[in-house]
């Protein structure tokens, strides 16, 4: 789960967003399909991936807070010029958003299955 996060937050604001090239968009992917299943390579571990996702997430305020929420993505990083108009900052912010809870809930499902305790 937090390699996609990892992925998945770069590919909207950095890659997407912003333009800029990124090394392995969908490197969290089996092979270069976007809809294949995630996985990590073996030669990273949880620390690695805490710090990437620490680092994301900065760079994400970042960008949230100098920015206008109605500044659309660049053309050219993730939304190549196929005459479709990139999305806004908000869509964007608000996408990764909803990532983010939709997974966390797939957590709290995972968590409880592994040990039968619920929330509230």
């Amino acid at each position: 789960m937090l390699t996609h996060l990892v992925h998945m937050e770069r590919r909207w604001v950095v890659w997407g967003f912003l333009g800029e090239q990124v090394d392995r968009p969908w490197g969290d992917n089996v092979g270069a399909d976007p809809h294949s299943g995630w996985r990590v390579p073996d030669d990273v571990g949880r620390d690695e991936l805490l710090a990437a996702l620490h680092a994301g997430g900065v760079r994400t305020r970042e960008v949230l807070a100098a920015r206008d929420l109605a500044e659309r993505g660049a053309v050219g990083g993730r939304f190549a010029d196929e005459g479709r108009t990139p999305p806004t900052l908000a869509w964007i912010g608000f996408h990764v958003l909803q990532e983010y809870a939709r997974h966390a809930g797939h957590l709290d499902v995972a968590r409880e299955l592994a040990d039968g305790a619920t929330g509230e």
